[in-house]
């Protein structure tokens, strides 16, 4: 049924081949990504005086209520994640659960926009958090199987520079039209990025739906020619690759989808991977909820300067695809680590500039702008390792993960990750008050973090028996059972 909600009949071939082309559904991912994070950010600079002004929230409470504000966002994220990637691999229909996720954020953007009392607010940023998930769990699931595997980390850059280019311009302009326009001139603008992205989303066509529409004939003619020799592998893709060790045991290849998750979690690189979610994710929403109280109270800005202040961040963006170019042919051992070894100083120094001259003006922004370095090794980092990690265990075993695969789940599980580093993030602002004191625990943390990025990144860095075992059956083809030590090392390579 969901297969065939957006079916357009007799529709030219060459235009199916447009709607489903590489750039078409990257094009979308982006744009979907952009206006996630564009929606969350826009609020921030306009946060302190929306509270007040608006919602008649006292101004003593108002770092607390923008901690809330943020850990709803995170609250719906929380909840959603495991959802939209259930349902994404379970029905197979990436684009349909991205139209409703939008749905759902048109919906809470009409609910922002009309409160006048906090619950009402409070329960938009909620479900616009919830909204996010399907952005972020299907769209990288979407991404992920429309490209190559060699391609990923070059995607996720792209990916990583939307959402690098939608945090500086979503707080530079909500401040900008806010002080000049006021409150609804803000909500103008989001209105017309909803409808820009509906439009994507209902263009766009997934590859697979577009294979069930029009088969290729280089797979049609490849598969025909293979039936005809007995004990031939059919394969469409390299032919030259290796024999598979585990399919000499008989087993269960297509595993029931509530069994899924626990194969993912139960494997450390996996698991690693998920951790840095949690972390990337408590620093940056952490600087979020306090850096624009921070520059209003030391620099004394409105809500225009504090939008400002996000731009060294983003001035870092095109940085992402090029630490995309490394990912895909050195792995995101070096770069999630160097991220995280980065960001440790820059955070303890960001406690020197605590006046409104214009040396420390500077220097803060300095600061930021390696901090946006940082961000951009980390986020591609982190994302690619999560899709490396299933990419690994279907290749050694086929049809582990079931006919849907583990990518929505996988990124369901990264996003749950991601969410819960973002609840942390504004609970520990809201327990450490102190800016000197906030920044230097958060650099702490990022050096803490830095020693499992380095060991288990790609798999154990000191590990070679699970690659060199793998690589003698592979030259061998070996025959015989396979044993639980390739089964606990099934994501590693």
């Amino acid at each position: 049924m969901m297969s065939k909600l957006f079916h357009v009949s007799k529709e030219k071939p060459y235009m199916l081949k447009v709607r489903a082309s590489g750039w078409m559904i990257m094009t979308t991912v982006a744009v979907a990504v952009f206006t996630d994070i564009f929606m969350y950010g826009i609020i921030i600079p306009i946060i302190p005086n929306v509270l007040v002004d608006r919602l008649g929230v006292a101004r003593s409470m108002v770092q607390k209520d923008i901690s809330l504000a943020l850990l709803v966002y995170a609250a719906g994220l929380l909840v959603a994640s495991p959802i939209f990637g259930y349902l994404a691999d379970l029905y197979q229909n990436r684009r349909f659960f991205m139209i409703v996720g939008l749905l759902a954020l048109l919906g809470s953007t009409i609910m922002l926009c009309l409160a006048r009392v906090l619950w009402l607010f409070i329960l938009g940023r909620l479900i616009q958090g919830m909204s996010g998930a399907a952005v972020w769990v299907v769209g990288l699931a979407l991404v992920t199987d429309s490209f190559p595997e060699e391609n990923i980390g070059k995607m996720m850059g792209i990916l990583s520079s939307s959402m690098s280019l939608a945090i500086f311009l979503g707080p530079l302009i909500g401040g900008v039209v806010y002080a000049r326009a006021g409150y609804y001139a803000v909500f103008g603008i989001l209105f017309g990025l909803i409808c820009t992205d509906l439009l994507l989303r209902i263009f766009m066509l997934e590859r697979k739906e577009l294979e069930k529409r029009n088969p290729p004939l280089e797979e049609e003619s490849a598969l025909e020619s293979d039936s005809g020799s007995a004990g031939v592998r059919v394969t469409t893709g390299n032919s030259a690759a290796p024999p598979d060790c585990s399919r000499t045991r008989p087993r269960n290849t297509v595993p029931k989808k509530q069994l899924v998750g626990f194969k993912l979690l139960k494997n450390g690189r996996m698991v690693n991977g998920l951790y840095m979610g949690v972390i990337i994710a408590w620093i940056f929403t952490a600087l979020d909820a306090m850096l624009p109280l921070h520059v209003e109270t030391i620099f004394h800005w409105g809500t225009l300067g504090s939008g400002l202040v996000f731009l060294p961040i983003a001035l870092t963006s095109p940085i992402s695809p090029l630490i995309g170019f490394w990912i895909d042919r050195r792995g995101p051992r070096w770069p999630l680590a160097a991220g995280l070894l980065l960001a440790c100083p820059i955070l303890v120094l960001l406690r020197l500039p605590d006046n409104g001259s214009i040396g420390h003006i500077i220097l803060l922004f300095a600061l930021l702008t390696l901090l946006g370095v940082s961000g951009c090794m980390l986020m591609p980092s982190s994302m690619a390792e999560i899709s490396t990690c299933v990419s690994a265990a279907e290749r050694k075993k086929p049809g582990i993960f079931g006919k849907g695969g583990a990518y929505g789940l996988a990124f369901g599980l990264f996003n749950l990750a991601y969410s819960a580093g973002s609840v942390f993030g504004p609970l520990f602002v809201t327990g450490t008050k102190e800016w000197g004191t906030a920044t230097w625990a958060l650099g702490l943390i990022c050096f803490v973090s830095a020693i499992p990025a380095i060991l288990f990144t790609g798999g154990f860095l000191f590990n070679t028996r699970a690659s060199t075992r793998v690589e003698v059956c592979e030259a061998n083809s070996i025959t015989q059972p396979e044993t639980e030590e390739v089964e606990l090392h099934a994501f590693e390579d």
